[in-house]
């Protein structure tokens, strides 16, 4: 059986209208935990009465720690195999999206992580994505802007990886919506919860490498993402990418064996990219 964790924080409407709308399409059974990261008893016991589902009242500890919480609840379920992540901006292009996530799963044991085609209101892809070294995404991206062009640019540093992206394996998928086999989840022992927000898809993706589980993208099937609009409500863009920098420090750091010295350094100098540039 499916299991589905949304975590939520201050969007009780939305996700409402998420489960309604949408997972009301998947056309099989599922278990739904809400995690409610707004710490809001209230708003999550009115939601778990219109919508019927569990909801999981936390402390705000990070995206990462929310989809552990609302997984262990879900595993508690000897009859839940397969967990399906998901935000609640998204919509499904079409009724058999899980579906066929969940049957290419079931082809491939090997799969560790498996996500859709997922494109934003502008029609252009945001997932998968290659990896990038921690100088050349946060450094040598806008130091060599002047100097560099548009195509050198996008070549240089990968900017076109979604759009040319085929089906198969790949390193990373967007963790707005993705699905995991349970014995693999398990096997990696869920996310890394020592970020708050951002880079838990390369985090997880590097987690199961290590266990010989390969991360892959099915773009037959879609999935449409308003992205960033929760974040966008509760943090500028300022705090949101300095956020997003210590997160990637922690994954270079621990999962890819950067020295402290230079996250360090590439901090320093990309919050002063920051200033430069608001």
């Amino acid at each position: 059986m499916l299991g589905i964790v949304i975590v939520n924080y201050r969007a009780y409407d939305r996700t409402e209208r998420f489960i309604r709308e949408e997972l009301s399409r998947i056309g099989m059974p599922f278990k739904l935990v809400v995690v409610d990261n707004g710490n809001d008893a209230e708003e999550a016991e009115a939601l778990r009465q219109r919508v019927g589902c569990q909801v999981l009242v936390r402390e705000n500890d990070g995206f990462a720690a929310g989809c552990n919480a609302g997984a262990a609840a879900l595993c508690e379920d000897p009859d839940v195999d397969v967990l399906l992540f998901t935000n609640n901006d998204l919509r499904l292009k079409t009724d058999d999206v899980v579906a066929r996530l969940v049957e290419k799963l079931r082809e491939h044991p090997d799969i560790g992580i498996i996500g859709p085609e997922i494109v934003g209101t502008d029609g252009k892809r945001q997932s998968p994505e290659p990896y990038l070294g921690l100088w050349k995404r946060f450094v040598w991206m806008y130091l060599a802007t002047p100097f560099l062009s548009k195509e050198a640019k996008r070549r240089i540093f990968q900017l076109d990886a979604s759009e040319q992206a085929t089906e198969g394996e790949c390193y990373r998928v967007m963790g707005s919506f993705f699905l995991c086999p349970r014995d693999a989840w398990e096997q990696v022992d869920g996310m890394d919860p020592h970020t708050f927000l951002y880079a838990e898809e390369p985090i997880l993706s590097e987690r199961m490498l290590r266990v010989g589980r390969k991360t892959y993208f099915l773009p037959s099937v879609t999935v449409v993402h308003e992205h960033g609009t929760t974040i966008r409500k509760h943090l500028n863009h300022r705090k949101a990418a300095w956020l997003q920098f210590r997160s990637n420090a922690y994954y270079y750091k621990t999962y890819k064996g950067y020295p402290a010295w230079q996250t360090t350094l590439a901090g320093w100098i990309y919050r002063l990219i920051l200033n430069l540039k608001h």
